[in-house]
């Protein structure tokens, strides 16, 4: 058996879950959480498969090809699993999507190890919450699967689009609610917030704040499916770009594609950088982002605060690299030796 029949097998297992997670999410809601969560789990090996069958299984096992097409085995959980996409495949989980995925596996444990609260309140809330839930953590695994994996999953997109299709169907389940929160949604907008189509439940229920140059969170009052957003001038015509969960954008006007070195120059104070270099604080130098390991993407914005132009993170503090005296938000313990994400160290000097 080779490596591309395994992909293959596992991909088709991780699908014909979901397929059963829509089948019963009518008669057996309980059960199409069970099998939504090892949807999330199978498919998130199959990407790290794609790499190295060895990433599949779990560090307290040593890798054996024989046991391991046997099926006798210990596979990762979610957390070592993102963990290895990040540093092995170089393709990692956004916070977003890592939070959204374990949502998922906390409602599901408690379904498989206790019981679930919603239990005592019939089958239409259960639906309902589950409904809100998958709907969330299905855009957020459909965006990776069709864009960010898109060469590993393109031989099962049909599949994958069908799939797309049935789940967007949970969105009736939450039209009650869009309902109710009608006169919250009017109430908001006078207060000058703006509404927009949720990108996960599609309901006009996603507030937005009018604010430029100014990092907020938009909040779906219906599904409750949230993101990062910054405003900032276009470069090029100077009219507004919403850039969403990272730092590339295309501006609606001009065409301008933004990266996140624009953004660097829309967020930095240069007044504050310039006056600081001069005393020789070098907080306010760009640094490296330890989430992503982009380079030079994190800027200060304020009084010990950093955020990633790259991805979108958010810090309190940086530090130096013992070697190359490079600043990121990473952890730079052993850096003198082992070096950081961008030099080898004093290790990488001795090899050379």
């Amino acid at each position: 058996m080779d490596k591309k029949d395994l992909l293959g097998r596992l991909v088709k297992n991780g699908l014909d879950f979901l397929s059963h997670s829509i089948e019963e999410f009518e008669g057996f809601p309980k059960y199409s959480v069970i099998h939504f969560y090892a949807a999330v789990e199978l498919l998130l090996k199959a990407r790290l498969m794609s790499e190295h069958w060895s990433l599949v299984v779990s560090k307290q096992q040593e890798p054996d090809w024989e046991r391991f097409i046997a099926g006798d085995f210990q596979s990762v959980a979610l957390n070592d699993a993102a963990n290895r996409l990040q540093k092995a495949a170089c393709s990692g989980l956004a916070d977003r999507e890592l939070r959204a995925f374990r949502a998922v596996r906390t409602h599901r444990n408690k379904m498989v190890h206790f019981f679930h609260e919603t239990d005592s309140a019939g089958d239409d809330k259960l639906r309902e919450t589950i409904a809100r839930e998958q709907l969330s953590a299905w855009y957020l695994l459909h965006r990776l699967l069709a864009d960010q994996w898109r060469d590993v999953f393109e031989p099962w997109s049909e599949q994958i689009g069908e799939i797309d299709q049935k789940l967007r169907e949970r969105r009736k389940y939450l039209h009650v609610v869009f309902d109710q929160l009608a006169p919250d949604i009017k109430e908001y907008a006078q207060e000058g917030f703006v509404f927009r189509q949720c990108p996960s439940c599609e309901f006009m229920s996603q507030r937005h704040e009018q604010v430029t140059n100014v990092f907020y969170t938009s909040i779906c009052l219906v599904c409750r499916f949230s993101q990062r957003h910054l405003a900032i001038p276009c470069p090029q015509c100077a009219e507004t770009v919403d850039l969403v969960d990272e730092g590339f954008a295309e501006c609606d006007s001009c065409g301008k594609h933004l990266e996140p070195e624009h953004v660097v120059d829309a967020l930095i104070d240069h007044d504050a950088a310039h006056r600081a270099a001069r005393e020789g604080d070098d907080s306010w130098d760009l640094a490296n982002c330890g989430d992503c390991g982009s380079y030079h993407t994190v800027v200060r914005v304020g009084d010990a605060q950093y955020v990633c132009t790259h991805c979108f993170g958010e810090f309190e503090s940086l530090q130096w690299c013992g070697w190359c005296n490079e600043p990121s938000t990473g952890d730079m313990d052993g850096s003198h030796v082992f070096g950081c994400g961008h030099c080898e160290g004093l290790s990488g000097w001795d090899d050379s």
